[in-house]
């Protein structure tokens, strides 16, 4: 089984930007895209497609009042990533939303 974070593949290949494991936090890493330096994790219904090099997360889910919607948060500081980990409805200040086609 490959841990993914810091230990993963993409990682590795260039330093990432957080110190934060998703899979501390009860995320299941479910693929990766070497190429575009992507990882993919779930949670419950919630997915993230995080960034490692560049601190870009995106989170998708089905919002209680919005329906299915996308946040992308660039650049997040450590801390930022750590509370998205724990809780991806949090609100960081950093990001935009987008509603699914």
């Amino acid at each position: 089984s490959c841990r993914p974070g810091p230990q993963s593949l993409i990682a590795k290949m260039s330093k990432p930007v957080h110190n934060v494991n998703p899979a501390d936090h009860g995320w299941t890493q479910t693929g990766s895209n070497e190429q575009s330096r992507v990882e993919f994790y779930q949670k419950g219904d919630v997915k993230m497609d995080y960034y490692p090099t560049t601190g870009t997360v995106k989170t998708s889910m089905n919002h209680p009042s919005q329906g299915p919607t996308q946040m992308f948060r660039r650049d997040l500081p450590n801390d930022s990533f750590q509370r998205v980990c724990e809780e991806p409805r949090t609100h960081t200040g950093q990001g935009y939303q987008r509603k699914p086609k």
